[in-house]
């Protein structure tokens, strides 16, 4: 079953509203399964981001994996 990364981020935020170190990797291997980080992932990531859904760790990670992608565009 495929899945989005707004589905997966709205998943990872029931539990506590903050996106752990761990949920981070998990989310990011998400994005990189195609190589690819799409316009739609940066939408939802920047989104998440924005809304201060991570947490210090996972902040670092995906904000990192946002940066690089758009200094590829």
């Amino acid at each position: 079953m495929a899945r989005t990364l707004a589905d997966a981020l709205k998943e990872v935020l029931e539990d506590d509203n903050k996106i752990s170190k761990y949920e981070a990797k998990v989310i990011r291997e998400l994005i990189m399964a195609d190589g690819v980080v799409s316009e739609e992932e940066k939408s939802s990531l920047s989104k998440a981001l924005h809304n201060n859904e991570f947490d210090e760790e996972a902040y670092t990670l995906l904000s990192g994996l946002l940066l690089r992608s758009n200094m590829k565009d």
